[in-house]
């Protein structure tokens, strides 16, 4: 069953990433795309749902299943989003970058960096959800840094074209992309808080700068110097959209360069 859920949520995805990004040029096609992402996400969720019902828990466990979640919660929020159709064409950046990560995802499906530690408790399953949920309103904030950039692209070349017609106004993309990272720091800083309570139940140590809590810790950092930046010296438009996209490198490394090069405590 999971082989067959794995290829409908691949061509579920697929076919959502050219329709949406083909909506760019034809809005006729978002619609296609959005019945591709509803059939991708349908299937990896029965994928999910049959993971925590054999594990009988939080079906987190290897570094596969933290991306199949994270990409799984990227298309919820996106789908949630398009109820009310707002921002539509944030899926023609947003679909295919998921996609991307979830066929990363598929080259670690027998790759279990974790180190042997019991996974046990309620704050680590708590833990790990608000940790993807703050990475998941870091990657939005980053794709309307993207967006941002390529329309003041056009407008800078004096050549109006297709980006500045689809794309919502350079102010409402800004603040668009500071209220996520507004959202995100704080589950972050609790997500973090309950990993140091995990800590101490399994290790009998809140924190001891492994490679994987060092990583977090300056992610944190940075995300708190973006509102910094933003608040006390008024940072906006071009300065912070650059800001999101190169923050989220960070995020990035932390998937798969701490996780695999670094495998330990604290690492999956």
């Amino acid at each position: 069953m999971g082989q067959t859920l794995s290829i409908i949520t691949f061509f579920g995805y697929l076919g959502a990433s050219v329709f949406y990004v083909g909506a760019l040029y034809d809005g006729r096609r978002e619609q296609w795309g959005r019945w591709g992402a509803l059939l991708g996400w349908s299937a990896q969720t029965i994928f999910l749902a049959h993971n925590a019902w054999v594990v009988r828990g939080f079906p987190v466990v290897t570094l596969y299943d933290w991306m199949s979640f994270f990409v799984w919660l990227m298309i919820s929020l996106f789908l949630a989003s398009q109820i009310r159709r707002s921002y539509a064409h944030i899926g023609s950046f947003l679909v295919p970058i998921v996609f991307l990560l979830w066929l990363i995802s598929q080259f670690l499906a027998h790759h279990n960096t974790a180190a042997g530690t019991p996974l046990i408790g309620g704050w680590l399953g708590l833990h790990i959800a608000l940790a993807t949920a703050s990475y998941a309103a870091f990657l939005l904030a980053a794709v309307f840094g993207i967006m941002y950039m390529e329309k003041e692209r056009e407008l800078k070349n004096k050549k109006v074209r297709l980006f500045y017609y689809r794309l919502p106004p350079l102010e409402d993309m800004d603040e668009m992309g500071a209220r996520l990272i507004m959202i995100g720091v704080p589950l972050l800083t609790v997500a973090l808080y309950l990993g140091a309570q995990w800590a101490k139940l399994v290790w009998g140590h809140y924190w001891s700068w492994t490679a994987k809590e060092t990583w977090s810790f300056v992610i944190w950092v940075v995300y708190l110097g973006y509102l910094a930046l933003r608040w006390f010296f008024g940072w906006r438009g071009h300065r912070t959209a650059i800001y999101a996209m190169v923050a989220f490198l960070l995020v990035i490394i932390n998937f798969w360069g701490i996780n695999l090069l670094f495998p330990g405590a604290g690492s999956f």
